[in-house]
């Protein structure tokens, strides 16, 4: 089991704790987003669109990170982080479903601005620029360009907290039955979500969890977990390591 993953991605966080909660050993390779490792030659013959994390088993390549949780859910089942009840299962799916297509893109414009863009605009603008051009998914690249030149302003980033603080409003909704998001125990749903709350410590919005009391103490459960500390590394960390 090999993971191409990076220490701050958040999707790389995602598939780290589904790992590290399975008990499953792996092989870690780290790739520096911020020195472009994901554009070396030898990690895009893996995948061919630069992005972590990249899961390779049994010699099979699997990417995207919703993906390779449920596939290590389905080939490793002995400690199973779907529920049983099939109603619980489909809401399960549907979280992960949001995480990916909500708070994971929301997150990404505030992480640049906290995260990517002082390292971009000491590179230098044609340096940056250069390695940008190489990116090879235009949206991806069009976000970097935009971090590298003109920056990211706090009008742009408006849609972004609003999303996101109506993630911490729908997390506090489920959490008024329940444990976890998805029942007694917890399940991938709040594994894939659990990075972009962290996040929130990193780009200043942690005080939407703090006013969310059933939020905060979720993330205070999910973070004592032994899994939690092996795969995450500390929140609001991301500006403090060059990894």
């Amino acid at each position: 089991m090999e993971l191409y993953h990076s220490l701050h991605s958040t999707c790389s966080q995602k598939v780290r704790l589904c790992l590290e909660e399975k008990g499953i050993p792996w092989t870690g390779h780290h790739l520096n987003l911020r020195k472009f490792d994901h554009l070396d030659p030898n990690f895009l013959k893996i995948n061919p669109q630069g992005l972590v994390p990249v899961l390779i088993d049994q010699n099979q390549v699997i990417c995207e990170s919703r993906i390779i949780n449920e596939y290590l859910e389905e080939q490793y089942p002995q400690i199973s982080l779907m529920p049983k009840d099939p109603l619980l299962k489909a809401k399960v799916r549907i979280w992960s479903q949001y995480v990916e297509f909500g708070p994971s893109e929301a997150v990404k414009l505030p992480s640049f601005v906290k995260n990517i863009q002082p390292e971009l605009q000491k590179m230098g603008k044609e340096k940056a620029l250069e390695l940008i051009s190489k990116i090879p998914n235009e949206q991806i690249r069009a976000r970097w360009k935009l971090a590298a030149t003109t920056g990211i302003s706090k009008e742009e980033l408006i849609p972004s907290h609003k999303k996101l603080e109506a993630m911490v409003i729908q997390m506090n909704h489920a959490l008024i039955n329940s444990k976890w998001l998805c029942g007694d125990n917890i399940t991938l749903a709040d594994l894939d979500i659990a990075p972009f709350v962290q996040r929130l410590v990193r780009i200043d919005l942690f005080h939407l969890v703090q006013s969310h009391p059933l939020v905060l103490d979720w993330f205070e459960r999910i973070k004592s977990r032994p899994a939690y500390k092996l795969a995450m590394p500390e929140p609001g960390s991301e500006g403090l390591q060059s990894n």
